[in-house]
């Protein structure tokens, strides 16, 4: 079953705390078929001295658009800019924290919003997946299980034109 034509867009995200455990999620998505162009990394401000790979290298290495958060002000407590963009946006025009996330803003301010917040005040990652097909959401939610450490949240997310 499909969810492009009821309005909504679902998401399933993983919340990882070791690069390693990103990474083998990634490989594992990719290898169960699914376009890559429908994961997207947030990755926490960086520290500095690290001699591992960092979140934000892993997505450039992976091939997978990755996203750098910064705290903002208002609704929404973080930015999130681009760090890698593995394709070039179909419409030819630049990206925004809006191509992470749609609407994301709508619902920044709910309980499991605020567990996403603590997650990266804490250091650790955020892979955003778009799923399409129920077939889709069960592929990636068990990858998800298996390697999100800190846990996994599905989402149906109203589209807003």
């Amino acid at each position: 079953m499909s969810n492009s034509s009821d309005g909504k867009v679902r998401y399933a995200l993983g919340l990882f705390v070791r690069v390693r455990d990103l990474e083998s999620a990634v490989r594992e998505i990719g290898a169960a078929r699914l376009p890559l162009d429908q994961v997207k990394v947030i990755a926490p401000p960086e520290q500095s001295g690290s001699d591992h790979r960092t979140w934000s290298e892993c997505g450039s290495f992976l091939g997978v658009d990755t996203w750098m958060a910064s705290e903002a002000s208002g609704p929404c407590p973080w930015n999130f800019a681009p760090v890698h963009i593995a394709r070039a946006p179909a419409d030819g025009g630049g990206f925004s924290k809006r191509d992470v996330i749609p609407d994301f803003h709508r619902w920044a301010q709910e309980r499991h919003a605020q567990h996403l917040d603590r997650h990266l005040r804490s250091g650790g990652a955020i892979a955003v997946v778009r799923v399409r097909t129920d077939a889709e959401e069960r592929a990636v939610s068990s990858t998800l299980l298996r390697h999100a450490t800190a846990g996994v949240q599905t989402h149906e997310v109203s589209r807003h034109g």
